[in-house]
């Protein structure tokens, strides 16, 4: 799905006004019956009478669309007390539209003006519904106005509602100081596609819970757009999987390795290869140090076992992972490495071998071996193209360097993965992959549940298996990605998110291709 631009959202709108030949009333009217849907499914149409709701508008077309689901709640039996919030005496031409129609109904319209009281709200178990700014307020908003945002926010409404975006949100720039500006939202209701702050952790507190409401936007319109920003769905997933022939056997599926481990941190690669195997891989060889070679032949005996000389790390990597002529073949490597100044030194003897060889091979890069590569531009570029790493947030600080918030860390991401020509895959809530052309695609699943030591190992192992199999550096981020936050999400269902382990998001894996398959997402 994509995430457009404040600009490609507005002549999205103007496409379908001109297209159907109805007014911006109209579809502000679309808009509004959307959201009044959505509340009468969840609050239901008969306990939705019971609730109070005060109702904040601002003077443009964000506010006519509060308006316009006033009206609707209005007859609809439920009790609404609207408030204007006049922040420049300019009104649009919707808000007038739908202001004279509001006033026809004998509904009582309040005005808050500027260095005013702000008034006492009767907020009992009511809630809020914020309609002041849309998506197109760019700059700061008067001192007056951010007292009154920080007065709602300390106000106990039982839930706050907001229209499209929370009021005070930038759709497309960082705040200097964005503290207490923004009406802090339980629900989002924004129209035909997320919007980019959304997947951005600085704004979470703010954002609540969205929910994608349908306007009526013609497809046929927006496919013709080009983006770089993009939101993974079930769609996506489905277009990339493979179906498996009937006739088709192990040497189909790609062989893989997985190379890692030292004393103590055997666990990581025990995982990254499990999950390998539930991704579907043909075969998998597991290079570990000495002491790990009894741990993986007993709890993982599919996997084939080579270990290095060494007892407690891995000192040297052999030439044997890249003489394979195999069509399918990848590498995962850095799991519970660690930074040992001999395994550093493998590493990069192995990355020099593979460059002057010219062996093309798809690599997974992950964990400590991210932290050797830190810093080193002369190791970076041994990397081949189209590279997979795989950091944390810390990880990725030191890879890249601090940022001062999240549109900077984005900028970042996109920066090293076109200088290095790398696929970054930064996890974290709405795990974002960044390409070597500085797209970005945000991801749908997972949950705080899977915040738990191994789950990064798990996605490593998924992706190395995808690339085994011949999906693409793109396609593994992107399918590896969702699968992973899929069996973390079915895991959450039926356990709940405290208890998940990284092993329960490898036994989901399986369920998760299920939901794909049966075009049943959850």
């Amino acid at each position: 799905m994509k995430i457009l631009s404040l600009n490609q959202i507005k002549k999205a709108d103007q496409y379908c006004i001109d297209y159907e030949d109805i007014s911006s009333v109209e579809l502000m009217e679309r808009a509004a019956k959307s959201c009044f849907n959505w509340m009468i499914k969840h609050y239901h149409h008969k306990l939705i009478r019971k609730i109070p709701f005060i109702i904040l508008v601002g003077n443009g077309k964000n506010g006519g669309d509060g308006l316009s689901l006033s009206k609707m709640l209005h007859l609809h039996g439920v009790m609404v007390t609207i408030y204007i919030v006049n922040i420049s005496n300019h009104f649009s031409k919707e808000f007038i539209i739908n202001k004279n129609k509001i006033l026809k109904y004998g509904i009582e319209l309040n005005t808050i003006n500027e260095g005013e009281k702000f008034p006492s709200f009767n907020n009992k178990n009511s809630k809020l519904i914020d309609a002041v700014f849309g998506i197109g307020l760019n700059r700061s908003i008067k001192e007056y106005w951010k007292s009154f945002f920080h007065y709602i926010n300390n106000q106990k409404f039982s839930s706050v509602i907001s229209i499209d975006i929370p009021s005070g949100l930038f759709m497309e720039k960082n705040h200097d100081d964005f503290e207490e500006i923004i009406i802090k939202a339980t629900h989002t209701l924004t129209f035909q596609v997320p919007k980019l702050p959304f997947f951005l952790p600085d704004y979470a507190n703010y954002v609540g819970e969205w929910h994608l409401l349908n306007v009526g936007w013609k497809k046929k319109y927006t496919n013709n757009m080009h983006v770089k920003n993009f939101y993974i769905d079930d769609t996506d997933v489905r277009f990339i999987y493979k179906k498996r022939k009937k006739f088709s056997h192990k040497g189909n599926y790609g062989h893989g390795v997985i190379i890692g481990g030292s004393y103590g941190m055997i666990g990581s690669i025990f995982l990254s290869a499990k999950a390998s195997f539930r991704i579907g891989i043909g075969k998998l060889s597991v290079y570990v140090p000495r002491c790990g070679n009894q741990i993986i032949q007993t709890i993982l005996p599919e996997a084939i076992v080579k270990t290095d000389m060494q007892e407690n790390l891995i000192g040297t990597i052999p030439n044997s992972f890249f003489t394979t002529t195999k069509k399918h073949a990848a590498i995962g490597i850095g799991m519970g490495m660690g930074k040992h100044p001999m395994t550093g030194y493998a590493l990069e003897s192995f990355l020099l071998r593979l460059k002057n060889k010219n062996k093309k091979i798809p690599m997974v890069i992950d964990a400590d071996a991210i932290n050797i590569l830190s810093g080193q531009s002369n190791i970076l570029n041994l990397l081949e193209k189209e590279t997979i790493l795989t950091p944390h947030q810390k990880e990725f600080d030191r890879l890249c360097g601090p940022w001062k918030n999240d549109y900077q860390k984005l900028y970042l991401l996109k920066k090293f993965s076109k200088k290095y020509n790398l696929f970054l895959v930064l996890k974290g809530a709405h795990t974002v992959i960044s390409t070597p052309h500085g797209d970005l695609y945000f991801n749908s699943t997972g949950n705080p549940g899977m915040a738990t030591a191994g789950s990064g190992d798990v996605l490593t192992g998924i992706i190395t298996g995808l690339l085994a199999q011949g999906y693409s550096p793109k396609d593994a981020c992107i399918m590896g990605v969702y699968l992973h936050g899929l069996a973390g999400d079915i895991a959450s269902k039926e356990l709940n998110e405290e208890s998940i382990m990284a092993m329960d998001i490898i036994n989901y894996i399986g369920k998760a291709y299920q939901k794909i398959k049966n075009h049943n997402m959850i």
